[in-house]
C-alpha cells in the first residue's frame, strides 16, 4: 500500500469541483450538436467534454499547441456540458459524433444503443480512489471492519467501487461498516476525518489531494482490480465509423490524442506549462497546481511497460459491467466486446499507434 502524500493548494479544491461536476446534470453551454455520419472535409469537429477543459486534460491541450491535429487534417472543437448524463443522452441520441465519457457512462450508453465505440481512452486507471487515514492504521479493505467511510454522497461516482470492494471484503453496510455522506473536500469533510468519525474515504483524486493539504496523511486501499477501471474515454459510434469523413476524423482525433498524451508523459515540465499558458487561471497557485498535474498524470500513465497509453485491457471493461449490474444499473449479460474492440477501432487504433 502506498501513502498519498502531496502538498496541493486551493487550485486543487477548485479542479475537484470540475472533476466531480461530471457526475450529474442535464444541460450544456453552447451548441452541442452534430449529425451523425461525419462532417465535411475541412468542417470542425465537435468533442463534447463532460466537464471544462484543465490539468486532467493535459493530452487534449498538448495535442493543439503542438499542432497535432493539424498535422491529422482535422479541426477540432471542444463544448462542455453539464456533467456526463447529457453527454450520454446526446451521444445515445446521434446528437454528437465524439464525446469524453466515463466508462460506466459508456457502459450504460452500450446498453441504449448497441452501436457505441471507444477509440482510446484518456484515463486508463480510475480517477476515484479509496483511502483510509494513516492514523487509523487500515491497509487494506478488510481492515474497515467496525469502521466508518466517509463518501461524497448517495449518488456519487465513487459510490458503484465502494460497494463492490466492502462486497468483494465480506462487509456489509449497515452492520459491519458504516457509510456516511460528508461531502466532496471541504471544511465539513476535513473536520469528519480529523475527528475521527470516519476512517477511510472515497472521492476522485483531487478532492484527496485538497485534504492532504489540509494535513491529512492517506494510505491508498483502492483494490487492484478497481484501479485498473479506466476514468474517461473517447466514445463514439458505428455509425460515424462507417462513414468515410467520419473514420477519417476519428483517426485524426486518436492520433493527435495519443501523441499528446506520450508527450505529456515524456515531457512533464514542457507540457505543463502549456497548460499554464493556455489556462492560467488553473495555475494560479503554481505549487498546488503542478501537484495537482502530477496526480492527473498518474491516472493516464499505464501501469505495466506492455501497456501503452489510452488502451484499457478487455478485463477492466469487465469489471465495470461487473459492477454496475450488481445494482441492476446495466444488464449483467452486457457484452462490451465489440464497444472496444472490431475491424474499425482496429483500424483506427493502428493509424493513433502508428509512430509508437
Amino acid at each position: 500500500m502506498s501513502v498519498f502524500r502531496k502538498t496541493v493548494g486551493a487550485a486543487v479544491a477548485a479542479s475537484a469541483l470540475l472533476l466531480v461536476s461530471a457526475c450529474g446534470g442535464d444541460t450544456a453551454d453552447g451548441d452541442n450538436t452534430a449529425t451523425a455520419g461525419g462532417n465535411a472535409a475541412g468542417d470542425a469537429v465537435e468533442i463534447l467534454l463532460p466537464f471544462p477543459e484543465g490539468l486532467p486534460f493535459a493530452p487534449l491541450i498538448v495535442a493543439r499547441a503542438n499542432g497535432y491535429f493539424d498535422d491529422n487534417n482535422v479541426t477540432v472543437e471542444t463544448s462542455v456540458a453539464d456533467g456526463s448524463g447529457f453527454v450520454t443522452q446526446q451521444l445515445v441520441s446521434g446528437n454528437v459524433q465524439f464525446a469524453l465519457l466515463g466508462s460506466a457512462d459508456i457502459a450504460v450508453a452500450a446498453s441504449k444503443r448497441d452501436d457505441v465505440r471507444v477509440i482510446f481512452c484518456n484515463q486508463v486507471n480510475n480517477v476515484y480512489r479509496i483511502m483510509a487515514t494513516e492514523e487509523s492504521g487500515v491497509t487494506d479493505i478488510a481492515g474497515l471492519a467496525g469502521k466508518a467511510i466517509g463518501i461524497t454522497e448517495p449518488g456519487g461516482g465513487e459510490n458503484q467501487y465502494v460497494n463492490a470492494a466492502l462486497a468483494d471484503a465480506g462487509l456489509e453496510s449497515p452492520g459491519d461498516i458504516k457509510v456516511l455522506p460528508i461531502g466532496a473536500a471541504g471544511p465539513q469533510t476535513l473536520d469528519a476525518i480529523t475527528k475521527g468519525t470516519v476512517q477511510a474515504y472515497s472521492s476522485s483524486f483531487p478532492d484527496i489531494a485538497s485534504l492532504t493539504a489540509s494535513g491529512v496523511s492517506w494510505v491508498d486501499i483502492t483494490p487492484e482490480k478497481y484501479s485498473a477501471v479506466p476514468g474517461t474515454c473517447m466514445v463514439t459510434t458505428q455509425e460515424v465509423l462507417d462513414s468515410e469523413q467520419g473514420m477519417t476524423n476519428a483517426k485524426g482525433i486518436a492520433k493527435a490524442w495519443v501523441d499528446g498524451q506520450y508527450f505529456a508523459l515524456e515531457n512533464e515540465q514542457e507540457a505543463f506549462d502549456m497548460i499554464c499558458e493556455e489556462h492560467p487561471e488553473a495555475c494560479a497557485n503554481p505549487d498546488a497546481a503542478q501537484a495537482l498535474y502530477d496526480e492527473a498524470l498518474n491516472v493516464i500513465r499505464p501501469d505495466t511497460d506492455d501497456q501503452r497509453p489510452g488502451e484499457v485491457a478487455m478485463s477492466a471493461w469487465e469489471t465495470v459491467v461487473e459492477i454496475l449490474s450488481a445494482s441492476e444499473v446495466v444488464p449483467a449479460d452486457l457484452d462490451l466486446t465489440p464497444v472496444v474492440s472490431g475491424e474499425s477501432i482496429d483500424e483506427v487504433v493502428e493509424f493513433a499507434y502508428s509512430d509508437h
